[in-house]
């Protein structure tokens, strides 16, 4: 036997008794560990349930109260934005303390001290802590606490403290149980976090989702669009009532069923060119094709359709513009109508007096020349006649100067550009140092154009030599692809221009009214620039898209 015997009794060996000892030990960690896990699993399972983080973090702080054997639990939040801990949940403490830490600022107190750290705390007795002199309030008759961070992946996002009311030191086991609490929960809270951010940001998208919807739905251009091979792809219902296509029919159809050959190429331009992310024009005017085979011209936009950085088709929007079309042709009709009339009228006026009027006067003037050259009048009656005859010449000036303002032949000879510098040295003789210049390729304009802006330049050159009392003028004539500007300015007097055109008449300003008037007819605008003391500028805009149909030819060019 090899047991050994004393006082009576069986005594184990002392290498027996120490491995009994460590084994006791193995099965006690293994307990306590296998408790661990549970209590972390049961907690893991908290964390996962759909639940609001409140009511989370109450059932995890009942769960922790209960693994940990503890008298108190406290958890807080850490709020970014003003750096202070949020009493989120407690457990085992008094109303009174729970209202006076509802909030800690970061760094402060126990609980402020983890939080601006991320090491864990434990305090053997919290009346002797140095510490104590930081924080407000210790829990009543509360001695020993533990304390660890909520961290998840490297950031502190709140903190787990638990206490007792009897001082004493927390074991490892106690540590590292409630720290892998504490993790669990932050990556816990970081995963809520996510899922309230993302959930959050599905609304908004759900939201402008069905914002869209509406707009495109409602808007009052006709929408569609189509994929890369023209396929169609959606459209709203303005684009039925364009089209006459319903929106099944709609999705049948290529886009080149749509447009004629000239539009279709145009419409390609475009998104060959925003596809290349080339400066173009993302707008046109084209001739759509309806259900029947009956035409519209429309306004297209074009605009491209991206998925992931990718080009995957095109938007267009359509606005119908025939009747607009229509009511500028008849415009332009109106516009030729009524300034051939005014112009044949002053032509035939202009003929009149030059033909008749102004031969009659001539004639009368010769003969009071030979009447004056005479012995047979006594003295006085020859000055009298002679008198008479300087009034006719003066009566011949004026009537020549009116023809020539009725109806320049020169505008209807060679065309604007040498009317308005005919213009300009008219202006040049009375005294007012005037140049002329052209900016741009010169090219003579259809007839109703040319006389519109010359009526212009001859009311604001006539406005600066009656009343701007200036020393100099400018006549400039600038000519592009879209349109024809002209600028006349003075360095005169200037005046108060009122704000609205209507104000022109009521103040006597005719010649103004008249101007605007006539830009109003071309299609263009009008812009008048005046101070005290600073002169007056007249500024005209034209385009000339509207006015191809005939002109346009360079000078010197048939």
């Amino acid at each position: 036997m090899n047991d050994r015997k004393k006082g009576g009794h069986q005594v184990a060996p002392p290498r027996t008794q120490a491995t009994r000892e460590e084994l006791q030990q193995t099965v006690s960690v293994f307990k306590d560990n296998e408790q661990s896990l549970a209590a972390l699993n049961a907690i893991s399972d908290l964390i996962t349930q759909p639940l609001e983080i409140r009511q989370v973090l109450t059932l995890v702080a009942d769960k922790t109260m209960e693994v940990m054997d503890a008298d108190a639990v406290l958890i807080f939040l850490v709020d970014e934005k003003n750096q202070q801990l949020i009493l989120e949940v407690s457990k085992g403490a008094s109303q009174k303390f729970v209202s006076s830490v509802e909030r800690v600022k970061i760094g402060e107190g126990f609980n402020g001290t983890v939080a601006q750290t991320g090491n864990v705390l434990l305090v053997d007795d919290a009346t002797t802590d140095p510490l104590l002199s930081r924080q407000a309030v210790v829990i009543e008759g509360i001695r020993s606490q533990l304390i660890v961070p909520l961290r998840s992946r490297g950031r502190v996002m709140g903190t787990l403290c638990i206490a007792n009311r009897v001082p004493g030191k927390f074991h490892v086991g106690e540590v590292a149980l409630l720290s892998s609490i504490g993790n669990t929960l932050g990556a816990g809270l970081e995963n809520a976090s996510l899922l309230s951010e993302m959930k959050q940001a599905l609304t908004l998208l759900r939201q402008s989702e069905e914002k869209y919807r509406d707009l495109f739905e409602n808007a009052y251009d006709a929408i569609w669009l189509h994929d890369l091979d023209g396929n169609m792809l959606a459209s709203n219902k303005a684009c039925e009532k364009l089209t006459g296509y319903s929106s099944g029919e709609f999705k049948n159809i290529h886009i080149c069923q749509l447009f004629s050959k000239y539009s279709r190429s145009c419409v390609e331009q475009i998104e060959r060119g925003l596809i290349l992310n080339e400066n173009v024009e993302y707008r046109c005017e084209g001739e759509l094709i309806k259900k029947g085979e009956a035409t519209a011209t429309v306004q297209i936009t074009t605009s491209l359709i991206s998925h992931d950085g990718e080009v995957v088709g095109f938007q267009h929007s359509a606005r119908d513009i025939t009747e607009e079309r229509k009511l500028q042709e008849n415009l332009h009709y109106y516009l030729q109508q009524v300034t051939r009339a005014q112009e044949e009228e002053r032509k035939r006026i202009a003929r009149e007096l030059h033909d008749e009027t102004l031969q009659n006067l001539i004639a009368i003037s010769r003969q009071l020349e030979k009447i004056t050259s005479s012995d047979a009048l006594w003295e006085e009656s020859i000055e009298v006649v002679r008198d008479f005859k300087k009034k006719i010449e003066v009566a011949v000036q004026e009537i020549r100067r009116f023809s020539h303002d009725l109806r320049p032949s020169v505008l209807d000879d060679l065309g604007l550009l040498p009317a308005l510098e005919l213009l300009a040295d008219d202006l040049d003789k009375q005294g007012i140092a005037t140049s002329f210049k052209t900016v741009g390729e010169a090219r003579r304009l259809v007839p109703e154009v040319e006389v519109m802006l010359f009526r212009i330049a001859q009311e604001a050159v006539s406005n600066i030599w009656r009343h701007s009392q200036a020393s100099a003028a400018e006549l400039v004539i600038e000519f592009s692809d879209a349109l024809v500007r002209l600028n006349i300015g003075d360095d005169g007097k200037g005046f108060g221009v009122p704000q609205r055109v209507v104000d022109m008449a009521g103040l006597g300003k005719l010649g103004l009214t008249g101007m605007y008037e006539r830009a109003k007819l071309l299609g263009g605008n009008l812009m008048l620039t005046s101070k005290r003391g600073k002169g007056t500028t007249v500024t005209v805009e034209v385009p000339l898209k509207a006015f191809n149909g005939g002109g346009n030819t360079s000078y010197g060019k048939k």
